[in-house]
């Protein structure tokens, strides 16, 4: 569905925004007095021209806007999922873990769980196995 609207984005901005250009050239480079042809290419302009470009205005800021929308509800279900973890744990959590339960990459999550130990001035323990242990206070 997102990609139907961002073809149908460009579609009509490029649409729009030619036929703008092109009406709009018309209209100052014509030195003749016939207001019937004006007329008909102010029409064409604002039917063709800004119709359509003020159409794929929207469904850009549209998609934009849920774009948004959709990160904030990321980034939220990942700080409850964090915040679940570190009580089920105790405040002990490994990058697997974490990962594996928000389903993220080992990457990002150990980025995440860096980024939360320094605000929540956690601690680290390295295990045997060499996987280190973020210990948050509770």
């Amino acid at each position: 569905m997102r990609k139907l609207q961002k073809a149908l984005t460009g579609a009509c901005l490029l649409f729009g925004l030619s036929i703008t250009l092109l009406a709009t050239t018309q209209l100052i480079g014509s030195d003749d007095d016939d207001w019937e042809d004006r007329a008909e290419t102010g029409l064409a302009l604002v039917m063709f021209g800004f119709a359509p470009t003020a159409l794929g205005g929207w469904l850009a800021w549209n998609l934009r806007h849920g774009n948004r929308q959709t990160s904030q509800s990321l980034s939220l279900q990942q700080e409850q999922m964090f915040l679940q973890l570190l009580q089920s744990q105790a405040g002990d959590l490994t990058i697997v873990q974490f990962a594996a339960a928000a389903q993220m990459p080992v990457e990002q999550a150990k980025a995440f769980l860096d980024q939360k130990a320094q605000v929540l001035n956690a601690s680290f323990d390295v295990k045997d196995t060499g996987a280190i242990v973020y210990r948050f206070p509770l």
